[in-house]
């Protein structure tokens, strides 16, 4: 229940995240174009915090790094909103990327000792406390916005968070996964890793547009009120956490290569419903049909790459995921201001299908 709570905090902070985008960026008056440079410190702040993450879990672990990560991720939230300044919120965004990927990785750890310590699939049940997380974060969140202002707002929801987390950080595992549990890896097996990396680093992506781009789409592009701009994460997080509680049950019947293979399919139809959507009950129709197919992809990778043995495997996992990210931070904002923001859903469609096709063909070698 520690391990769930957690993973429920992270959900949460970066769905209320999610809320505060439209009023942030209208503050800081900028183009889709510098606000995709800005984003792109997240990015880079988790590339960061990821260099570092394996030695940090080992030498202190994983429940020592959440003890640090959590807070200062919620705090960062909160400075976002008091930045006036492009370059002073692009240092608040590196950081809040460090925060939230050392907390992202060190959660992840914890679940994976706990699946193996039970001998049952458990990630996707995990991963559905995130998902309801982010649901509940941008709903609250764009009613605290609307009702507070973002400030007041990211404030209530940060000491609520806090207060979940102060509860329930005593009881999280001491350690992370065990070290030595395997043989030495394989050149080849390494190479797996980094293939269904790819994967990861496409659903990486398409959960930071959906988080970052999908308030900005239904606000400009629908004339949304900004008290709903939130709706399109809460409604793609939403049917994530909802197809996560039954993911692992799923997982265990149809086996992991036939999960991956439906789940990529229903994602692409999903991001082709948000991208040529001319109303916006039909794009959140949309939004639904991708947390859809995307629920169960990511749960299931960090488990193939958890039976390799120690936290390396969700680390080769994670690294080669923000290496696809990176770019795509800055290219979807440079691409909105060239196109139009529905392009940034088409591009993922496209990215789901390529990388989805090769981690489908070796995930039988898991």
């Amino acid at each position: 229940m520690a391990i769930f709570s957690i993973f429920f905090v992270h959900g949460s902070a970066f769905g209320t995240w999610s809320s505060l985008i439209p009023n942030i960026k209208a503050r800081l008056s900028i183009s889709d174009s510098q606000f995709g440079w800005s984003l792109f410190m997240i990015v880079v702040g988790s590339l960061l915090a990821m260099l570092a993450s394996r030695s940090l879990i080992a030498r202190f672990g994983s429940r020592q790094v959440l003890r640090v990560s959590t807070p200062l991720l919620l705090t960062t939230i909160v400075l976002a909103t008091f930045t006036h300044v492009p370059s002073l919120f692009a240092l608040v965004l590196l950081v809040l990327g460090l925060a939230g990927n050392s907390m992202d990785v060190a959660m992840n750890a914890q679940a994976v000792e706990a699946e193996r310590s039970s001998d049952k699939a458990l990630m996707s049940s995990f991963h559905a406390m995130w998902s309801l997380g982010g649901l509940t974060g941008a709903v609250l969140g764009g009613l605290l916005v609307k009702n507070a202002g973002s400030s007041f707002g990211a404030l209530i929801a940060a000491l609520s968070l806090s207060m979940i987390f102060a509860a329930n950080q005593g009881k999280l595992l001491a350690a992370g996964p065990r070290q030595g549990v395997t043989t030495v890896r394989p050149f080849s097996a390494k190479w797996l890793l980094i293939v269904v990396g790819l994967l990861a680093g496409v659903c990486m992506s398409t959960d930071a547009a959906v988080r970052d781009w999908s308030p900005l789409y239904l606000t400009g592009n629908f004339a949304l009120d900004l008290g709903y701009s939130g709706l399109g994460y809460g409604a793609f997080a939403s049917s994530m956490a909802i197809c996560r509680l039954a993911g692992d049950r799923v997982r265990t019947s149809v086996g992991e290569k036939q999960l991956l293979a439906i789940s990529a399919s229903l994602a692409i139809i999903g991001l082709a419903i948000v991208a040529f959507a001319n109303i916006a009950t039909i794009a959140l129709s949309g939004f639904v049909l991708l947390g859809i197919g995307v629920a169960n992809i990511f749960p299931t990778l960090l488990s193939m790459a958890g039976r390799r043995g120690d936290a390396s495997g969700i680390v080769v996992v994670f690294a080669t995921g923000y290496a696809i990210a990176l770019p795509a931070a800055p290219s979807f904002g440079t691409l909105a201001e060239a196109t139009s923001l529905a392009n940034i859903y088409l591009l993922l469609a496209v990215m789901f299908a390529l990388a989805g096709a090769v981690s489908i063909h070796i995930a039988s070698r898991f």
